[in-house]
């Protein structure tokens, strides 16, 4: 058995079988880390030149619907997945420096934000551990300098929560919606609108209500 990386199509394959979608296809020419990789992803290392050829199978019926295809790798970069040989060969010699750069800055640019990413994700951790390690959840609230110091980047995932489990959920729905908004403005969208279903009356002089956005709401899978 051992362990498969995924390479995802551009471009999705028919089966001829049972009709159903092909998104992806398998293969263990890689690192073997169960990676998911999608065309200018960094699949090696930038001396790597090669093509791998794969069996084409069906995500549906599990079936191998006769069918080769050929994973493209540049310099490390996934290139494109292509039908035939003789067309990943020109994929292959159609990669040119000025592309090269290009994506290698597009590289880099993903690179430092899963850095962030990470650094976000193990800061949450270790203020999850003080936090409930040091029963900071059962003293009465605190607003001390302090405090708002020491928890600055994590405090709206951790007050207020009854147990870890609550303070988690709170992180991973905001680093969703973090996640979706950033999506949309590289996709153009400098303004969204947002709905909510409470009603205001002028003159108030303090009140609170649920936002909604639907496009952030389907990309997040919330309800």
């Amino acid at each position: 058995m051992g362990m498969f990386d995924t390479i995802y199509f551009d471009k999705a394959y028919t089966c001829p079988k049972c009709q159903g979608k092909i998104h992806s296809t398998q293969t263990k020419a890689f690192e073997n880390l169960l990676e998911s990789y999608h065309v200018k992803d960094c699949v090696g290392h930038a001396e790597e030149i090669r093509i791998v050829k794969e069996e084409l199978f069906c995500d549906n019926c599990r079936e191998f619907i006769g069918k080769d295809v050929y994973i493209v790798v540049g310099r490390g970069i996934l290139l494109g997945i292509t039908d035939t040989l003789e067309e990943a060969k020109k994929v292959l010699n159609g990669l040119n420096e000025e592309k090269l750069i290009l994506w290698y800055h597009d590289l880099y640019r993903r690179y430092i934000g899963e850095r962030r990413e990470g650094h976000s994700y193990w800061r949450f951790l270790e203020d999850l551990r003080e936090w409930y390690g040091g029963r900071r959840h059962e003293r009465q609230e605190t607003d001390s300098g302090i405090e708002r110091l020491r928890f600055i980047w994590n405090s709206r995932h951790l007050k207020g929560c009854m147990n870890p489990v609550e303070s988690i959920e709170r992180f991973l729905t905001y680093e969703k919606m973090r996640s979706a908004l950033t999506e949309l403005w590289e996709e153009g969208h400098e303004t969204l609108d947002i709905y909510y279903p409470e009603d205001l009356h002028q003159g108030e002089e303090s009140w609170s209500v649920d936002v909604y956005q639907d496009e952030v709401n389907e990309r997040c899978h919330f309800s």
